[in-house]
């Protein structure tokens, strides 16, 4: 095969098919062929006689069969070049390091990305360790200027990839950083060298905490920085300051004398810059900085007291005016996705207020005073963005006496000709909403405020969408116990709120949102209705039936994939807003029960290829199950072919919403769903030997274990030894100390999806003792296991299921079989956590009282 010519091909060749040839010569090539596949694409990529394209490509490929975005993947590929001949992995790093210095960029640039890949295997097992000194020597001041950047810049792709804490690639600190600093200084006169040089110096920061922690390295890596802010490279700049703002992140510690020498006057002139991007990233290092602080505050529990030096605080009179005079420099014409000055000045200030508190009120008070009535939109809109930001920070009663006085004044700007200012209007109505809703008067605010809703929602879908971002909050916050009450101060304005985000619902279109928004938000009029509401929802439930039951229709007239994401779109609101509202009505749907399951079954029957709705139809037919109860099992039959299939591909995410529904189908049949147990225990527990599974998929396994078993009893006994095997393992899972949080969260998991199958398996055989025997070894064993866990004790729902096992199995044996365990002092100390906590709720206290009574009846015998 002419590799060169496949590859040309491949990428250049007019014709599709010839292309699609070529890509299937090269799967197969690397699929049945790996080590001479690897050999031709090394000979291709040090090749300049090839075309720049064909060497790229080359390369690209290489680090293809290297690395994989897939974690799975790349352990498979890592492992399998460790195993690669010495010769052949020789060849292809010297290969791929002398590409490094290619006069073409894009030969140099996928050879970057092909040095990083190998370093990222290698180093961290202490291979290659020549690797760093080269790329060293590579950034001196005599190599050539295209050597310099590709070497900086595969730095940068080592450090992006690499885990930093791994002790291989951290002991290569001293080399990543001298490269950097030769790169970033100010003596380089080449900017794309030291842009690159700063960017990786980005990456790099995590590696290199040791320098950092040296004052002489750490004034000069900050020297370099703050020289850089200064360059006359504006994307130099911006990326300077990116960089600060990183250092800030990780090293806020040691910022104190560089805010007071120089940090403080760089950001505030670059926040000043007429570059957009510059003037964004220098705002970027101050919304950075009250991140920081704001984090400082709210883990000194946890962490023990850090100083926090109140930078924004002690930088509030300059550094506030100016992001209040950013926000006038809004872009009429801007795309709603570009990110510009003024959206990063609203997000600083918004941090602002949470930060500095009462601090921001005055000057920003001051600054909507002077420009909510402009004549120009820009200072209209910028007044009400600036109102809006500060509502969440600051004293609730000090808000509530400005939304007083501004309230009317901002309600006004409803009716503003500009677009911008209507859209900002809305969103801070929300923003009010949700976070001082003590500022609405219920009586004599509430009304303006709906019927200023209600115009809106007919305006521009931008305007729409924050109106009912609006509804939402003022449903929530002032009927927030409206399903358990007679009536609510939002109950007045169903019969115009329904019928109007119904039409905003109606929208052929999907814009901005506004559609999707239309249906939440009549999705939270639903589940906060109260009693005197419940008319209004019925009503609506009829309309979202018949808007589903069309869009099967619509089904057919598809045309283009913009059609199909379209209909699905919809189709998945529908099916949000009705699983609600079933929810919400309870028994009362049982009349309409057939309706909805022959609709969700069509729905399933005839979705399109590559669907997202399934999901969304499993949680409605879930909320079915759980409104009629033993009922569903008429619909069992023809909805369980649907219910297998889902579960039989683990690898999907419908196949964690399928598990679920079988949670929710066990509490609903009850003991009915024991001629379906079979099947589906069968499915899961192979489920839990599939290794490309996702390792997540374990606890929600683990977990409807419990359901099952709490559903049919005595029943689950033929299950139980395998389970008790499955649930001993699992649940001995333990996270080191240097383990990753994804790792400890799923350890958490597990730990707490095994309780919840102990909870089910003994409720499920309470009335069994002779069975549920060999069960409480076991549950024992396991809680003695975790109760030393600090962080999986400490959750109220955790050590509140723990305790009331240890007083269930307790009241279970009244004749002591199994007293001894309760002469243990950890089951005394974990009841007594339960029943004297503090902050603990009352039912929780009453758990642990009724274990401690248990207990002592126990130690009497």
């Amino acid at each position: 095969m002419d590799i060169g010519q496949v590859l040309e091909n491949a990428i250049l060749n007019p014709d599709q098919q010839i292309r699609a040839e070529s890509e299937a010569q090269l799967a197969d090539a690397a699929q049945n062929h790996y080590v001479p596949y690897l050999g031709m694409l090394t000979q291709t990529l040090g090749s300049s006689e090839q075309k720049t394209e064909v060497r790229m490509l080359a390369g690209i490929a290489l680090k293809n069969q290297i690395s994989s975005k897939d974690n799975k993947v790349k352990l498979d590929q890592a492992q399998r070049w460790v195993m690669l001949e010495s010769e052949l992995k020789s060849q292809i790093k010297s290969t791929a390091v002398e590409a490094l210095k290619s006069t073409d960029d894009r030969v140099a640039s996928a050879a970057a990305q092909l040095v990083a890949a190998i370093a990222d295997i290698e180093l961290p097992i202490n291979q290659w360790p020549e690797l760093m000194n080269i790329l060293v020597e590579n950034t001196k001041n005599e190599q050539p200027d295209n050597v310099k950047r590709a070497s900086l810049l595969t730095i940068g792709y080592i450090c992006e990839t690499a885990d930093p804490s791994n002790s291989g690639v951290v002991s290569q600190a001293n080399g990543i950083l001298t490269a950097i600093v030769q790169g970033a200084q100010s003596s380089e006169n080449n900017p794309t060298i030291r842009l690159t040089a700063i960017n990786a110096l980005v990456n790099s920061l995590e590696f290199i905490r040791e320098n950092f922690e040296r004052e002489g390295e750490r004034n000069y890596i900050m020297q370099v920085v703050c020289e850089a802010t200064q360059a006359p490279n504006t994307e130099l700049q911006a990326s300077a300051f990116g960089a600060l703002a990183r250092i800030m992140s990780l090293y806020y510690v040691h910022m104190k004398l560089y805010m007071e020498k120089a940090l403080f006057g760089l950001t505030v002139a670059g926040m000043k810059s007429e570059d957009e991007k510059v003037a964004c990233m220098a705002v970027e290092f101050w919304s950075t900085v009250c991140e920081e602080e704001l984090g400082l505050t709210m883990y000194e529990d946890f962490d023990g007291p850090r100083e926090n030096f109140h930078f924004a605080d002690v930088a509030i009179h300059e550094i506030l005016p100016t992001l209040l005079t950013l926000l006038t420099s809004q872009d009429e014409d801007a795309d709603d996705d570009d990110w510009s000055v003024s959206m990063a000045a609203g997000a600083c200030l918004q941090l602002f207020a949470q930060d500095t508190g009462n601090n921001v009120i005055r000057p920003t008070l001051q600054f909507v005073e002077a420009n909510i009535s402009h004549a120009d939109w820009r200072f209209r809109e910028a007044a009400v963005m600036a109102f809006g930001s500060i509502l969440d920070g600051p004293d609730s009663e000090a808000l509530a006496v400005l939304i007083s006085q501004a309230l009317m004044p901002i309600l006004q700007l409803m009716n503003d000709e500009s677009l911008h200012v209507k859209d900002t209007v809305a969103w801070c109505l929300g923003r009010i909403a949700d976070l001082v809703i003590e500022g609405i008067n219920v009586e004599t605010d509430l009304p303006v405020i709906m019927q200023a809703l209600l115009a809106g929602l007919g305006d521009h879908p931008k305007v729409s969408t924050n109106c009912c971002w609006t509804i939402m909050n003022l449903t929530e916050q002032l009927g927030h116990d409206g399903s358990h009450t007679d009536s609510t101060p939002i109950s007045p304005y169903y019969q115009q709120l329904i019928p109007a985000l119904l039409a905003s619902a109606s929208r052929n279109d999907n814009e901005n949102s506004s559609r999707t928004s239309a249906y939440e938000a009549l999705a939270t009029l639903v589940i906060f209705s109260a009693k005197d509401s419940l008319n209004f929802v019925q009503e609506l439930s009829a309309e979202v039936l018949q808007r589903l039951e069309t869009t099967l229709n619509m089904q057919q007239q598809i045309i283009g994939m913009d059609d199909k994401a379209n209909l699905e779109e919809l189709q998945i609101n529908l099916l949000g807003l009705l699983t609600n509202i079933i929810r919400r009505v309870g028994e009362d749907v049982s009349s309409a029960s057939d309706r909805l399951m022959t609709l969700f079954l069509s729905l399933l029957q005839n979705k399109l290829p590559n669907s997202l709705i399934e999901e969304d139809i499993f949680i409605a037919i879930g909320s079915v199950a759980g409104a009629v109860g033993d009922k569903f099992t008429v619909y069992m039959d023809a909805f369980l072919p649907f219910l297998k299939a889902a579960l039989e591909d683990p690898e999907s995410q419908t196949c964690f919403t399928a598990i679920g529904l079988v949670a929710d189908i066990a509490n609903s049949l009850g003991g009915a769903i024991l001629p379906y147990t079979e099947g589906i225990m069968t499915i899961l527990m192979t489920n839990l030997q599939v290794e490309s599974a996702p390792r997540d998929i374990k606890p929600f396994i683990l977990s409807a274990f419990g359901d099952i078993a709490s559903a049919i009893g005595a029943s689950f006994g033929a299950f139980l030894p395998l389970v008790l095997e499955i649930l001993q393992q699992a649940s001995s899972l333990r996270a080191e100390i240097d383990a990753s949080l994804d790792y400890i969260d799923y350890v958490f998991s597990i730990q707490e999806a095994s309780l919840d199958a102990y909870v089910g398996i003994v409720a499920g055989l309470h009335d069994n003792p002779d069975i549920l025997q060999s069960v409480v070894s076991p549950v024992f064993s396991f809680l003695e296991f975790v109760q030393n866990d600090y962080t999986f004790m400490k959750s109220e729902s955790v050590l509140r299921s723990a305790v009331g096992l240890i007083g269930d199995i307790a009241s279970i044996y009244p004749r002591g079989e199994f007293k001894d365990y309760y002469k243990l002092s950890w089951v005394a100390e974990v009841i007594k956590k339960a029943r004297s906590d503090p902050d603990f709720s009352q039912q929780t206290k009453d758990v642990g009282r009724w274990a401690r009574e248990q207990q002592k009846l126990q130690l009497a015998l």
